[in-house]
């Protein structure tokens, strides 16, 4: 009998865990339905965002006025997609990325040649409001990439760049904004370099993280030198979006990622810092980087 017992309840087991299975897979398909609606939700709205701009680009020209240079930032910086939007398809580049702070245009994006990267700026500074441009454009599509007629972007990136990504995003900055963080941080420690250091740095670099420390194109209104750490931060967010309240553990967790990958070169960067910088540059690393 109790044999008899055993061989019953290996069926019922088995046919328990099929009903659960059969319960649980609505619950997935019903999330994966979720996250499909959202995407396109989101599409649906960055489409309009840039038809209403582009209607209301058409409407000052209609009436032969100019825009009002007076608009907020959010409303500047769709006036830039819109004007932008037939540049970006003429060249077949690459999606652009805008950012707008206080009437400053921020370009994040890859472009194929110099002659791109001219005929970009020279739309965006052309738009009515916009006060500077800070070019992080880069140019030369790299490996892994195409233009948009040719299929979707797959990105290719070194172990360095991971990493960097990986320390960023593990100090509070989210997926969708790693990499123009890393950008961010990159240029504008690389900018506050003299440039026999930079090149020097820059040497022991893989080319997609290299690329990354460029320091930008300025046109119209540039920054001070900075001097001090809160005005590094203010440059770096000032650059494109970094939380305000973790801004400081992000750029610190960058940078000491880039000097561990640099041994040899730390010390002749840290010399050339000001005292602020040159301590966050110093400080010690809160998880050693592991060999390449």
């Amino acid at each position: 009998m109790r044999y008899a017992g055993r061989a019953l309840a290996a069926p019922a087991g088995a046919v328990t865990g099929v009903a659960t299975g059969l319960l649980a897979r609505p619950r997935r398909i019903s999330r994966g339905i979720s996250r499909r609606i959202g995407l396109v939700r989101e599409r649906a709205a960055r489409r309009l965002r840039y038809l209403r701009g582009w209607l209301r680009g058409l409407r000052y020209r209609l009436a032969g006025g100019r825009p009002d240079p007076r608009v907020a930032d959010d409303i500047l910086a769709d006036r830039v997609r819109s004007r932008l939007g037939p540049v970006t398809r003429g060249l077949d580049v690459p999606r652009v990325h805008v950012t707008v702070r206080d009437h400053v245009v921020i370009l994040h994006g890859d472009v194929a040649t110099a002659a791109d990267t001219i005929a970009v700026e020279e739309a965006v500074w052309r738009t009515s409001g916009v006060e500077g441009v800070v070019s992080m454009l880069h140019e030369g599509l790299v490996r892994g990439d195409t233009r948009p007629s040719e299929g979707v972007l797959l990105p290719v990136r070194s172990v360095m760049l991971r990493r960097l990504f990986d320390a960023a995003q593990r100090a509070g900055c989210e997926p969708r904004t790693v990499q123009p963080a890393v950008r961010a941080v990159l240029a504008t420690f690389f900018e506050r370099l003299p440039a026999a250091e930079r090149r020097h740095v820059a040497s022991h670099l893989p080319a997609d993280v290299r690329a990354l420390t460029v320091p930008p194109r300025r046109r119209g209104r540039a920054l001070a030198r900075l001097r001090h750490l809160d005005e590094f931060i203010e440059a770096v967010l000032r650059i494109d979006h970094i939380d305000r309240g973790r801004a400081r553990d992000i750029t610190g967790a960058i940078l000491h990622t880039l000097r561990d990958f640099v041994p040899e070169e730390a010390q002749d960067v840290a010399a050339v810092l000001p005292e602020e910088l040159r301590r966050t540059w110093t400080e010690p690393t809160a998880t050693p980087v592991p060999p390449l």
